[in-house]
């Protein structure tokens, strides 16, 4: 076998410390050392079934390579069966196929192949699935399986009582829409115009119109896949499903719909819980903003709050941040109302109000009782719940939640407006992380723009970031290109701030026994003399890196940006 070990630290996704850290006998076993590396975060998804077709000496195909290639069609074979498992021929010989699969070894692949195909011997290699996801999409274009024509076919067939168009289209509709990238799905009536449309980087785009018949029929699938009772459509409604995108991927999807009372009609959302991958070095924090919050997640105790609007990703920053902090020996626990995505090495429990199993259960039964180093705690939403949060932090448990705030500032006075004490907040709070999501620019179609005296000038009177004269940031490129999807941009970077609590910055809140009218302001000027920098500092250097534009900021930050301008 070839040792993976070498390619991995060719490849530098491991270093040696890593590896040392491992036990002998997980370094000599490669699935072993792909699982232990994957658990602690070092290995995607893709680079893990790349190691481990290299350690059974699979051949491999780049995403390069695999651009190249339209799946052959073969006896037995369909699409559904490329899909389900990720697998496709790409080379046909004098009775030999050559496969490319993501997913090797695989026995149940081999068996099935021969099952459907006698004929021939199949030989594989190892490619990226997303490369041979696209390949299939391709061969699917050139034969008319686009979602307009699954539509226009499942309408044409709405009176012969088949349901398989209703079901294939509505397979479709969701693989399409997660495999592109979207974050949520919607299915509803807008301008009396029923159609699915998807959301890519926060921002909603139609995939395909749906017919009156048609839409009716796809709510009724969903319906059936989230078990949902039909009969209560005219109420809102939630559920769960598990979707299978192939035979090696599962996705959970959250369910939730609406009732649109003047068409006597429900609009659906579907929420997808992604697999829970990456790490918080390529979420967009700076190095400095990550060793701030390292040093608080190793605290013993108190709160640590992410901060942020609706979408703005403080719940995946604070489960990589717990990924990052969990140390061997260490208990994490979390309570969440709905549980969103699947932690390793966290026991995760949803609240169910049914049964009494609450927010105040948990804290009462399982935290005080269970012994946990490390307490999550979904979004707090009630007064209730934030005071209890707050005041669990004082338990002797590290406890980490997020919270609905405009900025790391805005927190405090949010806990303050929701009944938490000035002594519980400076005392029980350890820090609070807020930020933003920003569209990043696509690296290969945005357009660079020589700065003019007057934006110089705006920008410098903004005193965080120094641009100066024939700097060049970028702008967006309206009509995209190929490798964006059309749309100029490509994923989200995150702009950050954190407040850590320190006893310098509250000294001089108080009016007696009372709280200055000007508590925040006072805090937020401490804060900048200890060297805090804020979300707009952060945004306006990944300006000047290229990464996103003043667009974007703009969406956040117009009034700060409308006043360095003078407007």
């Amino acid at each position: 076998m070839v040792n993976i070990v070498d390619v991995m630290l060719k490849d530098q996704v491991v270093s040696l410390r890593d590896l040392q850290s491992l036990p002998v006998t997980v370094q000599k076993n490669p699935d072993t050392l792909i699982e232990s590396l994957a658990k602690s975060g070092k290995l995607s998804e893709t680079q893990q079934s790349r190691y481990r077709a290299l350690a059974y000496e699979y051949p491999l195909r780049s995403a390069e390579d695999m651009a190249r290639i339209t799946p052959h069609q073969i006896e037995g074979i369909n699409r559904d069966f490329m899909v389900r498992y990720t697998a496709c021929p790409i080379e046909l010989g004098r009775g030999q196929v050559l496969w490319a699969a993501a997913d090797l070894p695989n026995k149940r692949l081999v068996s099935e192949i021969i099952l459907r195909n006698r004929r021939n011997k199949h030989d594989f290699v190892w490619a990226p699935a997303k490369a041979i996801e696209d390949a299939i999409e391709r061969m699917s274009k050139q034969e008319g399986h686009s979602l307009k024509f699954l539509v226009e076919n499942a309408y044409a067939q709405i009176n012969t009582g088949n349901d398989d168009t209703i079901i294939g289209l509505t397979d479709e509709i969701i693989r399409t829409a997660y495999k592109n990238g979207a974050s949520d799905l919607h299915i509803g009536i807008v301008n009396r115009k029923p159609s699915c449309m998807a959301r890519f980087d926060g921002q909603l785009e139609e995939l395909v119109a749906l017919p009156i018949e048609v839409y009716e029929r796809v709510l009724g699938r969903l319906r059936h896949m989230a078990g949902v009772r039909a009969e209560n459509y005219k109420k809102p409604m939630n559920g769960r499903m598990t979707f299978e995108l192939s035979g090696r991927e599962k996705i959970d999807i959250r369910y939730a719909s609406q009732p649109i009372s003047l068409e006597n009609t429900a609009s659906i959302a579907l929420r997808f819980l992604r697999p829970f991958e990456g790490s918080i070095d390529t979420f967009g924090y700076t190095q400095n903003t990550i060793d701030r919050i390292d040093h608080l997640m190793r605290m013993d105790e108190g709160v640590i709050l992410f901060a942020g609007p609706t979408g703005s990703g403080k719940s995946t920053a604070a489960r990589l941040m717990l990924r990052r902090a969990h140390r061997p020996g260490q208990k994490m626990i979390a309570y969440e109302d709905q549980i969103e995505e699947r932690m390793d090495n966290v026991i995760q429990s949803e609240g169910d109000p049914t049964v009494g199993f609450t927010l105040e259960s948990f804290i009462e039964n399982v935290v005080l009782r269970g012994d946990p180093n490390v307490v999550y705690i979904g979004e707090v939403r009630s007064p209730e719940d934030t005071r209890r949060t707050v005041d669990a932090g004082n338990l002797g448990r590290l406890v980490v939640s997020t919270i609905h705030a405009n900025d790391s500032f805005m927190t405090l006075d949010r806990l303050l407006q929701r009944g938490v004490q000035p002594e519980q907040i400076f005392t029980n709070i350890r820090g609070v992380i807020a930020q933003r999501l920003l569209r990043r620019l696509c690296s290969r179609c945005k357009i660079a723009h020589e700065l003019t005296d007057e934006e110089l000038k705006n920008l410098n009177n903004l005193k965080r970031i120094e641009f100066k004269k024939g700097d060049v940031i970028h702008q967006h490129n309206v009509n995209g290109c190929d490798h964006c999807h059309y749309r100029g941009f490509l994923g989200r970077i995150a702009i950050e701030e954190v407040l850590e609590m320190r006893r310098e910055l509250t000294r001089d809140v108080w009016t007696g026994t009372s709280l200055r009218p000007d508590w925040i302001d006072v805090i937020r000027e401490e804060s900048q003399k200890l060297g805090m920098e804020d979300m707009l500092s952060h945004g306006l250097r990944h300006v000047k890196n290229g990464i996103t534009n003043m667009e974007e900021l703009e969406r956040y930050f117009s009034a700060e940006l409308e006043n360095a301008s003078g407007k």
